[in-house]
């Protein structure tokens, strides 16, 4: 799957509050994905509440923010239900629950594994509603999740986990590179000496040697002044 540049048009040709197809189809399954999310890791490290929350901030601060860049309110609604899962890849069987909580900075392999996830994400939806109708899996939702799953990695210099450049990339792609990378790095990891402050992951977004090259920089300056704004 490659970007598909008509993302900024798909997330506002519907209304995932008001849609027949999926109040009859897809939101019985969208919640049992999302169990599948906060149920990940029970009895291990718990890292499916962390999941959770990460995902609810994301698309809770993305449905704030773009809007500011022009998108309804419409929009803003279709993307926080669709973001919901944008990790969803990580609950994968694939995967050892241990995997994203180690207590040493991941190793070049544990890198390579975790990266799985952005691919094995529309994998696992496109299973869930493999025996549904064709108006479900053909649907525009459907199509904004699989490119926030698969393309929540990407850089503009095109070293992100696709190699797709910024071009190539949607608005709604490019937002929610820097919102994910923004609140991942607040969350606290064990390798790390302390959590870090939403002021010192957004001065790392713009100034970080980690994100050199990585973020379209005007969606980036809009995001640093809707956050500062909002603080």
């Amino acid at each position: 799957m490659s970007s598909t540049p008509n993302v900024d048009i798909l997330i506002e040709s519907y209304d995932v509050q008001n849609d027949p197809i999926l109040d009859e189809h897809y939101k019985s399954i969208e919640n049992a994905l999302w169990q599948e999310i906060e149920n990940y890791g029970d009895d291990t490290n718990n890292y499916g509440s962390v999941m959770a929350n990460h995902l609810q901030r994301t698309s809770a601060i993305g449905a704030e923010f773009i809007k500011t860049l022009g998108f309804s309110e419409h929009a803003a609604q279709n993307f926080y239900d669709a973001n919901l899962l944008h990790d969803l890849g990580k609950t994968h069987h694939n995967y050892d629950p241990h995997i994203w909580h180690t207590p040493h900075r991941p190793t070049a392999e544990e890198r390579e594994e975790k990266r799985e996830h952005t691919r094995l994400g529309v994998e696992l939806v496109d299973l869930a509603i493999t025996k549904l109708s064709d108006e479900l899996q053909t649907h525009p939702h459907i199509q904004v999740i699989h490119n926030l799953q698969l393309l929540h990695h990407e850089r503009v210099d095109g070293t992100g986990y696709e190699g797709i450049k910024g071009d190539r990339l949607s608005r709604i792609v490019k937002a929610i590179c820097i919102i994910d990378a923004y609140d991942g790095d607040m969350i606290r990891r064990s390798h790390q000496p302390a959590k870090r402050t939403p002021e010192e992951a957004l001065k790392r977004l713009k100034e970080g040697q980690k994100y050199q090259g990585a973020f379209d920089e005007v969606i980036l300056e809009q995001f640093i002044d809707f956050m500062l704004g909002n603080a």
